[in-house]
């Protein structure tokens, strides 16, 4: 029955991948695949049942079509279903967002014309601790959020969730740091978001939006990015993904670095190297490879042992002193 009275929104589900990687000439960077020409986009489209069997199926489709690239193993992230977060200007749509996440080898050095790699740093720069706790927090988004904050009850959420120098930072609240800056506005989504004259289409870069807090991304792709990265942080810590995330043939001081990547902070060296070499998650492959000074290094794969066997660990490795 037609619905004359527009008492139900119509409803369109976009699908939206977030596909990450290590970057092996970037300091190990963990890094996130945007469109081409738009490192504030990620691939993503419109759900259609009538040519799409399923969402999953139609994430590939768009997946390809925008970067050529196949996808083998996708898990869903979250479906966000918020009302007033973006809109495609038009008060009688709701926007139904689901996220994806896919981890791949790397190959960014021979990536294809249409890939585009970005940092992910370069969206959350308040994550990034791998020089120590950035200036950022204790500059702008702590003094700004207080000042934004209504009372006690919003400043204890604040510090458990950005603590000052020295607090427990807890890896995976990247999405909850991410909502309370939005609701703070400390994020230009949350300006574009308050303003009738702007839908989720617009093209603006970091300059213009006159705030510091990282690149801005259309429609609610930074929220979804959040979510991915705080999902890959824990999964590392009890799987062992950060393997899909490197290549067949890596040195020890190339996997700690990815994992310091994933995590945000520098993590023991000592430690880290006791731990995967206890849990044999690794094997010598009788390879080494020459370094810039220095002794040469043993060449290591994951042990294809583990591969279908349960309980496989992750790197519950604790940080360096060094890095909160």
């Amino acid at each position: 029955m037609p619905n004359k009275n527009k008492e139900y929104l119509e409803i369109i589900i976009d699908l939206n991948a977030v596909i990450l990687s290590i970057d092996l000439e970037d300091n190990m960077r963990l890094k996130v695949l945007t469109i081409k020409g738009s490192a504030n986009t990620l691939p993503w489209g419109l759900y259609n049942p009538n040519h799409h069997k399923t969402m999953e199926r139609g994430l590939r489709h768009w997946v390809k079509q925008q970067t050529d690239m196949t996808l083998m193993s996708v898990v869903q992230l979250y479906t966000f279903a918020d009302s007033g977060r973006f809109s495609y200007g038009d008060p009688n749509r709701h926007i139904v967002s689901v996220g994806y996440l896919a981890c791949v080898k790397p190959n960014i050095s021979q990536s294809q014309p249409n890939e585009q790699w970005s940092d992910i740093y370069s969206y959350f720069p308040w994550e990034d601790f791998s020089h120590g706790r950035p200036a950022i927090l204790s500059d702008y988004i702590l003094p700004e959020l207080f000042k934004w904050s209504d009372g006690e009850e919003t400043d204890q959420r604040i510090l458990a969730c950005f603590g000052n120098d020295g607090d427990v930072w807890e890896d995976e609240n990247v999405l909850t740091r991410y909502e309370i800056m939005y609701e703070a506005g400390l994020v230009f989504e949350a300006v574009r978001d308050a303003s009738k004259d702007m839908t989720g289409d617009i093209e603006i870069s970091t300059e213009d939006t006159k705030l510091p807090t990282g690149t801005y991304m259309q429609y609610d792709h930074r929220r979804i990015l959040a979510t991915a990265l705080g999902r890959i942080r824990a999964k590392v810590k009890y799987k062992s993904v950060i393997f899909d995330l490197m290549p067949d043939a890596f040195t020890l001081f190339e996997l700690q670095k990815a994992a310091e990547s994933v995590f945000g902070h520098k993590i023991h060296k000592q430690n880290f190297r006791r731990f995967v070499e206890r849990e044999k998650l690794v094997v010598k492959t009788g390879q080494i490879r020459n370094q810039p000074s220095g002794r040469p290094a043993q060449i290591y794969a994951f042990n294809s042992e583990l591969i279908g066997k349960p309980n496989v660990p992750g790197l519950k490795i604790g940080n360096s002193n060094s890095a909160h």
